[in-house]
């Protein structure tokens, strides 16, 4: 497994004293799989993903077991921690424009990781980026290399940060809402790119998501949350069929579903 989680507990420093953000979570990824994590805004789902690279708060109270890639993440270590988000793991953020600095150029941004972190040279970091913007079907790539975030549309800033959270060749990919923020075509390309890249590279996907129906379609087990806690967990060909819990229940009877059509004068005369 890429990923397991078990028994997960986070509480965070609050002025009124600490407060459990998460609660006993399990769940797991393998290798090629891709796993959806759904629930409703403040459910957890982000903060889970963050704790696979233990990305928590300041002062929080982190129990259970986080083994990502085969380290675990709740001892005290950062040399390994470092090594997982740096070599392992990458993780797709909901907003890109949130991510990227504003006042620096899309190839700056974009090759830090492979610079700073990995010690590659600038023109090797930036041959590298440009091939992987081609990959995930970015055109004219010296042109976005030299751009600012502010110059590209939303799908384009969203493989720019796909392409970021590849260069690494990472084992695992967390990707937070990674298509939410964009117009239903481009949610569709962008899906079916991260689903291509991952065929061809073997990554193992945490695909978090609101929509439930969007992560049965797309994902191959699907685990809901629930106020900090993972109330269902199932093959996504069923969840729809046979929701084990009232909640996910509720969240199936939520998606809009067209009235039956009445037919016409016409119709019912002939």
């Amino acid at each position: 497994m890429l990923l397991v989680i078990e028994d997960l507990n986070l509480s965070v420093p609050t002025p009124e004293g600490p407060r459990q953000i998460l609660r006993g979570v399990t769940l797991d990824v393998a290798e090629g799989e891709t796993v959806g994590l759904v629930g409703e805004s403040g459910s957890g789902k982000s903060t889970t993903a963050r704790a696979a690279l233990r990305l928590v708060p300041d002062g929080a109270s982190l129990s259970g077991t986080v083994t990502t890639c085969g380290c675990s993440m709740v001892a005290d270590d950062q040399a390994t921690v470092r090594t997982v988000r740096s070599e392992m793991a990458a993780m797709i953020f909901q907003e890109p424009r949130a991510v990227l600095n504003p006042v620096r150029r899309i190839g700056d941004s974009a090759t830090e990781r492979l610079v700073h972190v990995h010690g590659v040279a600038k023109a090797q970091a930036r041959e590298r980026i440009a091939s992987l913007f081609a990959e995930v079907g970015l055109d004219n790539t010296d042109r976005l290399l030299r751009a600012y975030p502010h110059q590209l549309s939303g799908g384009m800033l969203q493989r720019v940060v796909i392409a970021a959270a590849l260069s690494i060749s990472p084992s695992l990919l967390l990707a937070d809402e990674a298509t939410s923020a964009l117009d239903v075509t481009t949610q569709a390309e962008v899906l079916a790119l991260l689903r291509r890249l991952q065929r061809e590279r073997e990554m193992g996907v945490l695909f978090i998501t609101h929509d439930l129906q969007l992560a049965a379609a797309y994902c191959d087990r699907v685990y809901v949350m629930k106020d900090g806690s993972v109330v269902d967990h199932q093959k996504a060909s069923t969840i729809f069929v046979n929701p084990a819990n009232p909640y996910t229940k509720a969240l199936a009877d939520a998606v809009p579903k067209l009235p039956d059509r009445e037919p016409n004068v016409m119709e019912a005369q002939s």
